[in-house]
Parts: structure tokens; sequence; C-alpha cells
């Protein structure tokens, strides 16, 4: 069974920090460091939320889309 999100016993954010990192992606907050550091991850994985490359089963398709 694939684990997604909060049931993988390895995340490091919540549902509600990823859709917070992505709303304030979307009006305008573009620096990665700081929103890596706020929520203590990389800003790799900053990177992949904001470009829908991870936690996509929050993403309400195909209105969240970004190409």
């Amino acid at each position: 069974m694939l684990r997604r999100g909060e049931e993988h016993p390895m995340h490091k954010l919540t549902e509600e920090q990823v859709t917070q990192i992505r709303e304030l992606w979307k009006v305008g907050h573009r620096n990665i460091k700081v929103l890596a550091r706020n929520h203590r991850v990389s800003p790799a994985n900053i990177k992949l939320i904001v470009k829908n490359k991870t936690w996509t089963h929050l993403l309400k398709w195909p209105y969240d889309v970004i190409k």
C-alpha cells in the first residue's frame, strides 16, 4: 500500500503546512530559503512542493496544476 503525506512514517510536514507553502507561493512569496528554514525542510523540498511534484494528492486537479 502506498503511504502518502502524513501517513508516511518519514513525513516532516503536515498537509496544512504544504497548503500554506503553496498559498504563500501563489501570493508572491518567492524566497525558497526562508520558506525552507521556517518549515525545517530543505530548499529542494520546497521547490518540489511548489512545482507540484510532491504532495500531489492535495491538488484539486485541474485547478492547482502549475505549468
